[in-house]
């Protein structure tokens, strides 16, 4: 016959295994209303910022003025334009067909 030590040690096994899947079950629901309030109250915040930069709230948002948007677009051309520009430099080759580091070693 099994010693009554054995059979108590089994049952503490079994109601300990019990109480760790109940307090995962209890963890995880926990988890779940944490992420749904985080997502409800990080919602609130970024709708209240940006509320608040489009105009509705403190820092009304201005349109640029015809001036600033010409002076934007003149540099935002000039950079264009020198990021086009490749300064090219030829390269001589030596009769055995490898590129020199100056013209004179070619004469």
């Amino acid at each position: 016959m099994v010693a009554p030590e054995l059979v108590i040690l089994g049952v503490l096994d079994v109601l300990c295994l019990l109480s760790i899947a109940l307090l995962a079950l209890w963890m995880r629901k926990e988890l779940d209303d944490a992420v749904s309030e985080l997502d409800s109250s990080l919602a609130m915040a970024i709708k209240s910022t940006l509320d608040k930069l489009t105009g509705e709230g403190i820092v009304p948002f201005e349109a640029p003025n015809p001036i600033q948007a010409a002076l934007a677009q003149m540099i935002s051309g000039m950079a264009m334009q020198k990021m086009n520009t490749i300064d090219a430099v030829v390269q001589q080759k030596a009769p055995d067909g490898k590129f020199q580091s100056t013209i004179d070693e070619f004469q």
